[in-house]
C-alpha cells in the first residue's frame, strides 16, 4: 500500500524533475501548492457568488415548483401520502431538506434551492480532498475548476434532487477511499467507512438512481480484494489491520468484509422505499418523456460534461499517446527525435519520476463515474425503464478526475503549463456561467412578455374569462409570477389518452394529477368537467398544444387571437412552456347560443371517464361512426 503522506507530495509539488527549472508563473502555483485550503475557501466563494447570481436570474419551473409544494407540507406523514399518491417519483429527504431551509431562511428562491447548493459543494470539497491527497494543490484547484466548468453544475442552483445526491456520490467515493487507506489511524478510517454509510443511504433517500453510487467503491473495492488476493497467492508482502489476522486463511483474508457490509447497510433504505418505487414505475413508466434509449447514453455526455468533453478527450488521447510513447521508445531513440522537438514539446516526453496518483481501485473506481451512463442504461433497462441526463450527472467527476491526471502527466514539465491550464479553466467556467445568466434573463424576459401581452389578449374575451393553461411547463410558474387577477382565473385541464396520443408522453400530468388535491391550489380538472361548465375562455399554448387539437378533433372551435407574444426564449436548460405561447379563444358548452363556424356537425362532448389516467386510449370522435 503505497503511502500518501504530505512529504511525498511536497517532492512532487517542488518542481524538480528533468527540466530542472520551475514553470513560469510559478510564484502563484507555488502559493496554491502552499496554501490549498485557502485557495479552495477562494474558490467556495466563487462557487457561492455564482449559485446566488444565477438563482437571482432564474425563474422556477415545473420541476422545482413540484419540489416547493411538497416542502411546504407540515407533516412527513402528508409528505409521505403525496408520494405515495404519485405527486413525485423521488423518495422524502430533499423536501424535508428544503422544508427546514424554508423554516430558517424564509420564502426566498435561493433558499428553495440551498440543498441543492450544499449538496453540490459537498461535492467539490470531496473531489478537492481526493485531489489534494495525491497530486499538488495547484492541480486540485484545476481539477475542481474543470467540474465547475461542466453543465452538471447548474443543477447547484435548481430545488431538485439532483445537486444533493451528485454531491453524496462523490462523498460516498471520497468516504471509501479513506476507509481502506492503512496510511490512516483506524479512528479515521471507522468515521470514514461510516461516512461513506450514511452518503449512500441519504443518496437514495433523494432519487433512486443514487443506487449508481454504490458502483464506484463496489467494483472498486472488487479490484482491490483481486489485487490482495493475487498478492497473497505470490507470497508478497502485504500490510493488514490489527483486526484482519483472524482466523480467515488463503483468498477469503483478501476481502475486506467491513466494506462490504457498510454497502449492505447503505442500501437498506431501498426496503423502505419498495412501494414508493413500484407505485412511480407503474404511474410514469408507460408514457414516461424518458424511457430508455442508447440515446440518452450519448447525451447524458453531450448535455452533462458538455462541450468541455472533447478537449477531454482529446487531453486523454494526447496523454495515452505520450505514456506509450515515452515508455516504449529506448533511450537511444530519444537522442534521435530529442533533437528535432522543440523545446517545450520535449519536456513533455522528459522522464516521469513521480508516483502514480491513483492506485489500482482507485482508478476503477474513477473509470466507472466515467461510465456512469452505461451503467444507468443497464440498470434502467433491467428496472425502471427511465432514464435522462440528469440522472447521472456524477459521470462529471470521473472526467474532471481523468482531466486533471492526465493534464498534470503531460504539462507537468512545460513551462507555463500550470498557470496556463489554471486561467483557461477559470476562464471557461466564468464565460460558461455568464452565458447562462443571459439566458435565464433571455428566458426570464420572455416570461414577462407573455404576461404583458395579456392587457391585448383581454380585449378580445368577455372579462374575467378563464385562462387555461395545458402546457405543464408554463402553467405553474405562470400562477406564481403573474400578477393575482391572473393567476387566480388559471385552469389546467387534462384529458390522459389525448396527451398520450398527440405528445406521446403524460410525466408531468401525472405529477400535477397526483397532487390536484394536497398540494396545488390551481384547479387541475378533467377537460370534459372544465368544458361542461365554461363559457368563453381563453388558451395560451403553443400551435401544436395538444389541447387545441384535441378540441378541434371533438369539432369545438379555437381561433387564434392576434396578439405577437414574441416569448421564443422559454426553452433551455430548464424550460418555461414546450414552443412558443400564443393566445386562442375557445367556448364552452355553456356559452350563450353557441353555434359552430367550421363543422356542420355539433361538437362531441367530452367525458369525464375519458380524461382521467384510468382511461387507456384515445379515439377521435371523426373515426367513431355517425351512430
Amino acid at each position: 500500500m503505497r503511502n500518501m503522506g504530505s512529504a511525498v507530495l511536497n517532492d512532487e509539488c517542488s518542481y524538480q524533475t528533468s527540466t530542472e527549472s520551475p514553470p513560469r508563473g510559478a510564484g502563484v502555483v507555488a502559493w496554491l501548492d502552499a496554501n490549498p485550503v485557502r485557495a479552495f475557501a477562494a474558490l467556495t466563494v466563487l462557487y457561492f457568488v455564482v449559485f446566488l447570481m444565477q438563482s437571482a436570474q432564474k425563474l422556477m419551473w415545473l420541476d422545482e415548483f413540484i419540489t416547493f409544494h411538497l416542502a411546504r407540507l407540515n407533516s412527513f406523514h402528508d409528505l409521505w401520502h403525496a408520494l405515495s399518491a404519485g405527486a413525485d417519483p423521488n423518495p422524502p429527504l430533499t423536501y424535508l431538506l428544503v422544508h427546514w431551509c424554508r423554516n430558517i431562511f424564509g420564502e426566498h428562491e435561493w433558499a428553495y434551492r440551498l440543498p441543492a447548493a450544499l449538496g453540490c459543494w459537498v461535492g467539490l470539497t470531496s473531489l478537492f480532498a481526493f485531489l489534494k491527497r495525491r497530486i499538488c494543490g495547484s492541480w486540485a484547484i484545476f481539477g475542481c475548476l474543470v467540474w465547475m466548468s461542466m453543465a452538471a453544475f447548474d443543477y447547484s442552483f435548481e430545488s431538485r434532487s439532483y445537486g444533493i445526491f451528485y454531491g453524496l456520490a462523490m462523498l460516498a467515493f471520497l468516504c471509501w477511499t479513506v476507509s481502506i487507506d492503512l496510511s490512516r489511524n483506524a479512528g479515521v478510517r471507522s468515521l470514514a467507512l461510516i461516512g461513506m454509510v450514511v452518503s449512500l443511504a441519504a443518496g437514495i433517500s433523494t432519487n433512486y438512481f443514487a443506487v449508481l453510487a454504490f458502483l464506484p467503491p463496489a467494483l472498486g473495492e472488487l479490484v482491490r480484494t483481486i489485487v490482495r488476493a493475487r498478492r497473497l497467492r505470490l507470497g508478497a508482502p502485504m500490510e493488514f489491520t490489527r483486526n484482519s489476522r483472524s482466523r480467515r486463511s488463503g483468498w477469503l483474508r483478501a476481502i475486506d468484509v467491513r466494506v462490504w457490509i457498510g454497502l449492505a447497510l447503505a442500501a437498506t433504505p431501498l426496503l423502505l422505499y419498495r412501494p414508493l418505487i413500484a407505485h412511480s414505475i407503474a404511474q410514469f413508466a408507460p408514457y414516461a418523456w424518458n424511457k430508455v434509449s442508447l440515446d440518452q447514453v450519448f447525451d447524458s455526455y453531450t448535455e452533462m460534461v458538455e462541450i468541455i468533453l472533447y478537449p477531454i478527450l482529446a487531453l486523454l488521447v494526447v496523454a495515452a499517446v505520450v505514456f506509450w510513447s515515452k515508455e516504449r521508445v529506448a533511450a537511444s531513440s530519444r537522442r534521435v527525435y530529442r533533437g528535432l522537438l522543440p523545446g517545450w514539446l520535449d519536456s513533455i516526453f522528459a522522464p516521469y519520476r513521480g508516483r502514480t496518483p491513483l492506485t489500482p481501485w482507485e482508478a476503477m473506481g474513477v473509470f466507472v463515474f466515467m461510465t456512469y451512463p452505461i451503467c444507468g442504461y443497464i440498470i434502467a433497462s433491467i428496472r425502471g425503464g427511465m432514464l435522462s441526463p440528469r440522472f447521472v450527472i456524477p459521470v462529471c467527476y470521473g472526467f474532471a478526475i481523468a482531466a486533471v491526471i492526465a493534464a498534470r502527466y503531460v504539462f507537468r514539465n512545460v513551462r507555463y503549463g500550470p498557470i496556463v491550464l489554471l486561467c483557461v479553466a477559470c476562464a471557461w467556467f466564468l464565460s460558461r456561467e455568464a452565458v447562462v445568466g443571459y439566458w435565464y434573463k433571455q428566458q426570464k424576459d420572455s416570461f414577462y412578455k407573455i404576461v404583458d401581452s395579456f392587457q391585448d389578449a383581454q380585449a378580445r374575451v368577455p372579462a374575467g374569462s378563464p385562462i387555461v393553461i395545458a402546457d405543464p411547463l408554463l402553467a405553474l410558474t405562470f400562477q406564481h409570477y403573474a400578477p393575482v387577477d391572473l393567476a387566480r382565473r388559471v385552469v389546467f385541464p387534462v384529458d390522459f389518452p389525448a396527451i398520450r396520443y398527440f405528445r406521446k408522453d403524460d410525466s408531468p400530468e401525472e405529477n400535477l394529477w397526483a397532487g390536484r388535491k394536497v398540494l396545488y391550489s390551481m384547479p387541475i380538472v378533467p377537460l370534459a368537467e372544465f368544458q361542461h361548465s365554461a363559457g368563453p375562455y381563453m388558451i395560451v399554448a403553443s400551435k401544436k398544444n395538444w389541447l387545441l387539437q384535441d378540441l378541434r378533433k371533438h369539432r369545438y372551435d379555437v381561433a387564434r387571437l392576434p396578439v405577437d407574444t414574441r416569448a421564443n426564449d422559454l426553452g433551455g436548460f430548464t424550460p418555461l412552456a414546450r414552443g412558443e405561447p400564443e393566445f386562442y379563444e375557445a367556448q364552452g358548452d355553456q356559452t350563450p347560443a353557441y353555434q359552430p363556424r367550421v363543422y356542420s356537425r355539433p361538437p362531441a362532448p367530452f367525458q369525464v371517464s375519458q380524461n382521467v389516467p384510468e382511461a387507456k386510449w384515445y379515439v377521435p370522435p371523426e373515426l367513431l361512426s355517425d351512430e
